[in-house]
């Protein structure tokens, strides 16, 4: 097989203030090394060797804006007084290596589970209407005083991200954390007009919260909205139930100052809608429906999704070529802009220097054991026990 060409994914790519050296962008993953609620000197060393690896835009771990009901465990980042002296270190190291870099803003919603301890602790956890799935609860429903209190929290994350030098946010609405809560009709039962069958009413408070960054932010920052289909709780969920639903959430995305989409799926070229387009994933049918850019991701160069590979015990294998032919088929015919690569960036901090060289015999294979091996301690224990109990029920 002929290797494919790959130097369209190495043409910059401008997103309001901030143009990309390629399209390569590193998604938001908690790695294990947050201390005291913040990056540590090793968070900055890790991603800076991303950066200087090759990668066009550079996302955060998760980071929990500064509200009572955000912290949850200890490797999980939060924006305070005392973690932005280090969140601008890191900036500053990244964007000194040539790759853009962006604070992913994150709440756990229902699904935090509060360690004894731990800062805040006591307070409430909170959910759009208590719950985690249909038949499963989780936290208690917001009230609107709680959703304006914390929507005012994410933007002071926001201004803050700004005034350390980062280049752009971004808004994670996926995976079943809390604005993807509000987002899923099971998670969203609503009656204030914030919740209930119409995509609008649900996507009404997350692209709020998005309006309200704008605002603060100015018109060139970079606001990048992440969203998914799956949840970590249900693989099979779907936010979006038609193609029609995904084109008006994108219209309100835009309307509302969203710079960029971040379309998460556990394969990138799984069709998403197969009755409606036998081959069109889910980041192509967001590319067709909106005039937003669009950035792919989902397993990219590995056999298995990383849910499977971290609750399931599939071990990944490689399949660059594959992979690498189907990506660029999908790209050359429009249907994204950029290529999010997680594990194999993990794996290969110059990832994105050895695809530019051809060096693909160099490249090397995923292993969580030896790669994520701070995290597992940290998290994946009791996330596995959580994902298997949803399962068995």
């Amino acid at each position: 097989m002929t290797d494919p060409d790959l130097s369209p994914l190495f043409k910059p790519l401008a997103l309001g203030n901030v143009t990309l050296r390629n399209r390569f962008v590193m998604p938001a993953m908690q790695i294990g090394f947050t201390e005291n609620c913040g990056p540590s000197l090793r968070t900055i060393g890790y991603l800076r060797g991303r950066a200087e690896g090759g990668c066009g835009l550079i996302f955060s771990e998760s980071c929990a804006p500064d509200h009572p009901s955000g912290y949850w465990q200890g490797a999980f980042c939060v924006m305070n007084g005392e973690t932005r002296g280090r969140w601008a270190q890191l900036s500053d190291a990244v964007k000194g290596a040539g790759a853009a870099f962006a604070v992913q803003l994150w709440h756990p919603g229902g699904q935090r589970r509060p360690i004894e301890g731990f800062p805040h602790a006591d307070a409430p956890t909170l959910s759009p209407s208590g719950l985690i799935q249909a038949d499963r609860e989780g936290g208690r429903a917001m009230t609107r005083d709680e959703m304006d209190d914390l929507a005012a929290t994410f933007v002071r994350a926001a201004e803050d991200a700004r005034a350390i030098g980062a280049d752009g946010i971004e808004l994670h609405c996926a995976h079943g954390y809390l604005m993807d809560q509000f987002l899923w009709a099971e998670t969203n039962v609503r009656d204030d007009g914030y919740g209930g069958e119409a995509i609008a009413d649900r996507a009404r408070y997350p692209l709020a919260v998005a309006a309200a960054i704008r605002q603060a932010v100015g018109p060139d920052f970079l606001v990048s909205l992440r969203f998914s289909q799956f949840k970590e709780v249900d693989y099979g969920a779907r936010v979006f139930r038609t193609p029609e639903e995904l084109a008006e959430f994108g219209a309100l995305a835009r309307a509302a100052g969203v710079s960029m989409l971040n379309v998460s799926s556990r394969r990138f070229g799984k069709p998403e809608w197969p009755e409606r387009d036998p081959d069109l994933g889910i980041a192509g049918w967001a590319k067709k429906l909106t005039d937003l850019p669009v950035m792919t991701i989902g397993s990219i160069g590995l056999s298995t999704d990383i849910f499977a590979d971290l609750f399931d015990g599939e071990d990944p294998g490689l399949r660059i070529a594959a992979d690498l032919g189907d990506l660029m088929r999908r790209f050359n015919g429009g249907e994204f802009d950029m290529v999010g690569v997680g594990r194999m960036q993990i794996a290969n901090a110059d990832f994105v220097n050895k695809l530019r060289e051809g060096r693909y015999d160099a490249l090397r294979l995923y292993n969580k054991a030896v790669d994520l091996k701070h995290l597992m301690a940290q998290v994946v224990p009791g996330a596995v026990e959580e994902h298997r109990k949803t399962a068995e029920a």
